[in-house]
Parts: C-alpha cells; structure tokens; sequence
C-alpha cells in the first residue's frame, strides 16, 4: 500500500477521535506520523507496506507530556514472548507483555476505548 493512500484511509478512518494528523514521513510504501487525540495524548505512528503486506509497524502511544502509555511493534528481538515478533511496552520500555493488536486498527480500538 502506498503511504498516499494509508494516509487517506486513517483521515477517513479516524477523523472524528483526531484532533491533527501531522505526516512525518510519506515515502513509497513507508509512512510516519502522528495522530493528536482529543484528550492530548498523541499515537505515534511508523508502517512499512510490501503491497498488501504490513511488514513493519511500531505505534506509540504518549501522555501530553510524551511519556509512554503503550507502545506496539512487531521488532523481531523479544523473541521469549508467545506473540513473537507482537509485543507492547507498558508504561515503559522494560515492561513487555505479549500483544494481539497488529495493527493501527486494533490498536486504536484500545486507545479510543482509553479516553
């Protein structure tokens, strides 16, 4: 998929619970960004698309003072875990726990779920 055209389908897809989606980076098949939420707190977004695929994806998710709430990846080093490569930091980076969300969407679902 095309950072272009992800970038649209997040606008369409979560519009009414972002504030400002600042692109950092659209390149290719490579997107970076930042999803402001009502409530301060901001997503910070990192995919990597082959086509159809989401190879690579890392969502983090910041208090209004950029301190971590819950950050999502799939970086292949925790390899303990029963998600491998799926795992969540909780509160920090240390506190790893096992992850079912793969995905903006899932991820949103929680967030949104948050505030």
């Amino acid at each position: 998929m095309l950072a272009t055209e992800r970038l649209i389908e997040i606008e369409t897809n979560f519009s009414e619970s972002v504030t400002r989606i600042v692109p950092v980076e659209l390149d290719g098949q490579t997107l970076r960004l930042v999803l402001h939420l009502r409530d301060g707190t901001n997503v910070r977004v990192t995919e990597q698309w082959s086509g159809s695929l989401l190879e690579r994806y890392s969502y983090y998710w910041l208090t209004p003072t950029n301190e971590l709430k819950v950050g999502w990846d799939n970086a292949p080093h925790h390899t303990r875990l029963e998600t491998y490569p799926h795992h969540k930091h909780v509160g920090r980076k240390e506190n790893l726990q096992p992850s079912s969300e793969t995905n903006l969407e899932e991820v949103m679902k929680v967030v949104l779920a948050d505030i």
